[in-house]
Formats: C-alpha cells, structure tokens, sequence
C-alpha cells in the first residue's frame, strides 16, 4: 500500500485508501443484529453479501431511520431504540411492535456502487457525488468485498497530500 502522503491524490487507486476486509451484513439479519454490527464495529453502513460472498446492496444507518420512519405507529422510535440497547441477557423474544419483524433486506440498498482495487480516486469520488453515497465497495473479479472506500477516506487522502 502507498503512503497517501507521498503520493499526490490524483495517483491514488482504491487499494491505497481503502479499509480492508470489510464487516458484512446478511440480508437475513435482523434488525437488532444489525444494529449491534454496527455498534459493535462502530462503522455506520456495511455491505451486504449473498450464501455466495458476493456483494448484492449495501445499508446504512440512514437507510435504516428512513425505513423506519415509514413503519408508522406500529414502532415508537423511543421503544426500538430502547429495545436495540438492551444487552444479550436482557433480551428476550418480544416484538419490537405490533408485527413488526425487520431484516437487513428491509431496508438495505439495492445496486451498489462498487469499484476495483485499482479503480483511480478521482473517479470514484466523482462516482460517490454522482450517487449522493459516503462508501464505495472495493470488489475483487467475483464481487466479493476486498475493502471500502468511505468519503473521510477519500478526505484523509486529500488532507495528506
């Protein structure tokens, strides 16, 4: 990997910046492992693979305020989020409301914006904007995520050259 700082950032490629080994989300997952994933790896969006390892979507905390705000009365913002706090040993097998039964697939964001290792910065900054998105996925020939490129990324490269 090259030092951002010794390269200008025109130069750089995907596989300079980006975050190797990315955490992954099933489309199966729930909501509340999902919430954990993120609180746990403290990452605010992930990619989501398919029984394959291919990446198929990506989702986020905002897709997933956004679908929430669509569920209407049958989810009070306050009780998800007192139900998505609790600890293992707290939890039990209680709705989170009335019929709901959230998973990744819910909400996740379908087509994402993916690129190769050796994909230039500029373009996929210019792709990020394009797209109105804060992460790109770095995917070998197969589409299995190698890395993530995040816009504080793509910011840090600039700030070092």
């Amino acid at each position: 990997m090259s030092s951002p700082s010794s390269v200008h950032p025109k130069q750089l490629v995907a596989r300079d910046v980006m975050s190797p080994d990315p955490v992954c989300a099933e489309a199966s997952m729930s909501l509340e492992d999902f919430a954990r994933l993120l609180d746990d790896d403290e990452i605010s969006g992930a990619p989501v693979i398919d029984g394959g390892g291919a990446v198929v979507a990506v989702v986020s905390r905002t897709d997933l305020m956004r679908h929430l705000g669509g569920l209407g009365e049958g989810l009070e913002a306050g009780r998800l989020f007192e139900l998505l706090m609790r600890s293992d040993d707290e939890r039990d097998d209680a709705p989170l409301g009335r019929g709901v039964n959230v998973r990744v697939e819910d909400f996740m964001s379908g087509d994402p914006i993916v690129c190769g290792p050796d994909e230039p910065l500029p373009a996929i900054a210019r792709r990020m904007c394009e797209a109105r998105v804060h992460r790109v996925v770095v995917v070998d020939a197969d589409r299995h995520p190698v890395g993530i490129v995040t816009s504080m990324d793509l910011v840090r490269a600039l700030a070092d050259a």
